[in-house]
């Protein structure tokens, strides 16, 4: 695994509570919803949901955006957007079995897993930024196994 990659893990892992918010978008609607997710195999993101419009959604448009973030204060915030591709359970019934490889804690369910859907996420990029402590507002990308720093002003999303 990159030296990014575990990275990019302890930031997801260790600083959030492995919730966030999916944004996708239905037509000419972009949706947010809230969401918990866990970690698969080189950064792969699962999401145990009930269905809803979040399965439209990726099934007519399958990139997403994941935001997890710690709490947003005067213009302090740490975060990680993670941008990429998804597919769910619905088209590929064997996401289930490959989700439950990598649940650690059976917790992060609060309904019976009979009603549960499966998002998997393959991320492209991450992005992450930690203006807590400096203010500094530098943000980290990972790309294809790269770590690069693009200041604010010139980053484009």
């Amino acid at each position: 695994m990159h030296e990014s990659h575990n990275l990019t893990k302890v930031y997801i892992c260790a600083y959030f509570l492995n919730q966030g918010a999916l944004g996708t978008c239905f037509g000419q609607k972009p949706l947010t919803s809230p969401v918990q997710y866990f970690l698969g195999e080189d950064l792969e993101i699962f999401i145990l949901s009930p269905d809803g419009g979040k399965f439209k959604a990726i099934k007519e448009n399958p990139n997403v955006c994941l935001l997890v973030n710690a709490d947003y204060l005067s213009y302090k915030i740490k975060g990680v957007q993670v941008f990429g591709t998804a597919k769910t359970s619905i088209e590929d019934e064997t996401l289930y079995d490959e989700a439950m490889m990598f649940l650690t804690d059976p917790n992060i369910i609060d309904i019976e897993m009979e009603e549960l859907k499966v998002i998997k996420i393959v991320p492209q990029e991450i992005v992450y930024l930690d203006a807590f402590k400096d203010e500094n507002r530098t943000k980290q990308i990972i790309e294809n196994g790269h770590i690069r720093d693009k200041d604010e002003d010139i980053l484009l999303y």
